[in-house]
């Protein structure tokens, strides 16, 4: 149930950035941590704008739009 809560937060927008988009981490966000019981991520903003780090004992290297399909399609195999 977690998974499902951080796929909602992570899809829903709150924060403007400059280019006009809406996203649940701020702009001047470098790092991201999140630990439950089942999904553990630990992500580092790089200069190009991707992100760098470990989710679920995994390598990701890629955008936040990615990061929150990824997170999204482990909250929906862990609903199944």
């Amino acid at each position: 149930m977690i998974l499902d809560s951080l796929c909602i937060v992570f899809y829903t927008g709150y924060f403007k950035w400059a280019d006009g988009s809406y996203n649940a981490v701020p702009q001047e966000t470098t790092r991201i941590e999140i630990k439950t019981k089942e999904f553990r991520t630990l992500l580092f903003k790089l200069n190009n704008g991707l992100w760098f780090g470990n989710v679920n004992g995994k390598i990701f290297y890629s955008s936040l739009p990615q990061f929150r399909d990824s997170l999204c399609k482990l909250a929906d195999k862990d609903l199944s």
